[in-house]
């Protein structure tokens, strides 16, 4: 990359002026150089281009950094141990005992206490947003793990009753939904660009890491610990270790400079900057981190004024470009999770069964390698390819080779039928649709299983990031919510071909990536807009571009009116110029 040259604003006017001119001369009609209608596979070098960032100095991937992130991401560790532990755990009969379960009623109340914790997690994704506003990146954190805490209380002191464990459930889930977009946020915005999406898809890592521990510790219990009830109170009051952990390290955890940057916090931004950065504040890449992000928040300032949530919700929905984020991130996530993880990790031991692992110590031995498997390879991709390969081929290599082995155990067990292990020893292909099932795991978690949050935490502009995450993961609670719902009914009465079914969504994922989605690899997240060629031209910024060529044709009076003008006045055109996308004034609508 070029070195980093500060410009002073007049310059950067006229290079913007200069670029725009040259575009009219080229084309005869107003045309914006950064598009999605050209390749998403070019726009990132462009992109990269048009940055003038200076080197990454080494400094800035320091011990502090990953102890943040890692901090951060026992929230993720929680939640993936809710995953992994419960399913094993209300199958133990010292569980089914307490809470009186037998064949009448063990399928529906499991079925609502596994549901409750989805449910819960939708409305917290929902509550998140006016508490991440209100409070910030760092205190919503806070305060989802004390719900968090308290939620594992409440279970572990049920005492049989299954209206106290549903409640605990609930607000555990409440907890996960507030955290499942706060932590990401976090991520993304604290991190250097160099290592962001290692950094965010930490909080996939500490997933895969705590559903791996539940596997293993109902494993255990189930071959070393009679039944009892401290059988099952034991998994549960687990939950509460990466909670501590979390509260513990929040103490030593700072507010996200972009955040202080948003409230006028500029000082302790620079200072918290400082710190993280481990450089001193005249440092060039510094001053020039800190002049990107103040650019952004300035000039999303100008154009959110004193706009309420709901305000901002419709000027997203006005904004086409805007828009086409949202679709695409909601797609993302649609594929994420009808890509048929949800039934492989609900019902594999059903499926283990089928290809002759009799009996639930050896479906649940079987889970745990499936579960080893997914955080083996998150862990590969998170430390060693997200940041180096980027994100659009893990996808698309990742939806390809998954679809074909969901296609495979489809077919395999269309043509065997169901196998209990009764009746005779396991076949050789018994074994290779077990390591099919693996493969499928193992393509899934070096793409699909990070990759898609890190994009969602990337691409919105801060105007709108914390409303349209909010939107993509109530989507994505919502589809997990119907994957669990229906595969029940789909196992039973479609059978096998529901992996044929599944397998076909994952591979139109490859066309979707390939076609739609762009590289983000190594982008400070100042600069979506260029990558994506959106930038809008508010009424704030019109006016100060009028008021600079001495023209005023009313809107100065209507930002005055609507309590721009001081914004207006203070902030320089250039820091809108050299974040957005170099596209002339009548193309510079979204």
């Amino acid at each position: 990359m070029a070195g980093y040259r500060p410009q002073s604003p007049d310059a950067s006017l006229q290079k913007y002026e200069s670029e725009a001119s040259i575009l009219e001369q080229t084309s005869g009609r107003p045309a914006r150089t950064f598009t999605m209608k050209s390749s998403v596979a070019d726009s990132h070098a462009r992109t990269v281009a048009a940055l003038h960032a200076p080197d990454v100095p080494s400094e800035v991937n320091n011990f502090q950094t990953y102890f943040i992130g890692v901090t951060i991401c026992m929230g993720a560790v929680a939640y993936g141990y809710d995953t992994g532990f419960f399913g094993g755990t209300i199958a133990l009969q010292s569980f089914k005992t307490a809470f009186g379960l037998n064949s009448s009623n063990s399928s529906n109340t499991s079925a609502n206490l596994v549901s409750l914790f989805q449910a819960g997690s939708f409305f917290g994704a929902g509550l998140q947003l006016p508490m991440t506003t209100r409070f910030g990146r760092k205190w919503s954190i806070i305060i989802s793990n004390l719900i968090f805490i308290v939620s594992a209380i409440v279970q572990t002191f049920a005492n049989g009753s299954v209206g106290t464990m549903m409640g605990g459930r609930f607000l555990g889930g409440l907890a996960i939904g507030i955290s499942s977009l706060v932590i990401p946020v976090y991520l993304s915005e604290f991190a250097p660009a160099s290592i962001r999406g290692r950094l965010v898809g930490f909080y996939d890592i500490g997933i895969q890491i705590g559903t791996v521990v539940g596997f293993w510790i109902n494993y255990a219990l189930g071959q070393n610990w009679a039944p009892s009830k401290f059988q099952w109170q034991f998994p549960v009051i687990v939950q509460l270790f990466p909670a501590a952990l979390l509260g513990i390290g929040m103490f030593f955890v700072p507010e996200t400079p972009r955040f202080l940057m948003m409230q006028g916090k500029h000082d302790q931004a620079e200072a918290t900057l400082c710190r993280i950065r481990k450089l001193p504040l005249e440092h060039e890449y510094l001053q020039w981190e800190l002049k990107q992000t103040r650019a952004q928040v300035e000039a999303e300032a100008l154009v959110r004024g004193d706009d309420s949530l709901w305000d901002v919700a419709k000027a997203l929905f006005r904004s086409p470009g805007h828009r086409k984020r949202l679709l695409l991130g909601l797609g993302l996530l649609f594929f994420k999770t009808f890509s048929g993880v949800q039934a492989v990790n609900y019902y594999s031991p059903r499926i283990f069964q089928q290809l002759g692992f009799n009996g639930t110590q050896n479906s649940l031995f079987a889970t745990g390698i499936y579960g080893s498997v997914k955080a083996i390879f998150t862990l590969v991709f998170g430390f060693f390819i997200v940041d180096r390969v980027g994100r659009r081929r893990p996808l698309m290599v990742g939806s390809l080779v998954g679809s074909l082995c969901l296609f495979f155990i489809g077919g395999y067990l269309l043509g065997v039928g169901p196998r209990d292990g009764s009746n005779g020893a396991r076949t050789a292909g018994d074994y290779v649709a077990i390591v099919a099932i693996f493969l499928y795991a193992a393509w899934y978690c070096l793409g699909w299983n990070s990759v898609p949050l890190t994009l969602i935490s990337e691409i919105f502009t801060m105007r709108f990031k914390m409303i349209s995450m909010t939107f993509c993961l109530m989507w994505q609670w919502l589809c997990t919510f119907a994957v669990v719902r229906i595969m029940p009914v789909a196992l039973t009465n479609v059978g096998a071909k529901t992996y044929f079914i599944f397998g076909s969504i994952f591979f139109c994922s490859t066309i979707f990536v390939f076609f739609l989605i762009p590289e983000t690899k190594g982008l400070p997240l100042e600069a979506m807009d260029h990558l994506f060629g959106v930038a809008e031209l508010t009424d704030a910024e019109r006016a100060v571009m009028n008021l600079e060529e001495g023209k005023d044709n009313g809107t100065t009076a209507h930002l005055e009116h609507a309590g721009y003008a001081n914004a207006a006045a203070t902030v320089h055109r250039s820091n809108t110029v050299e974040v957005m996308a170099p596209i002339d004034e009548a193309g510079r609508r979204v």
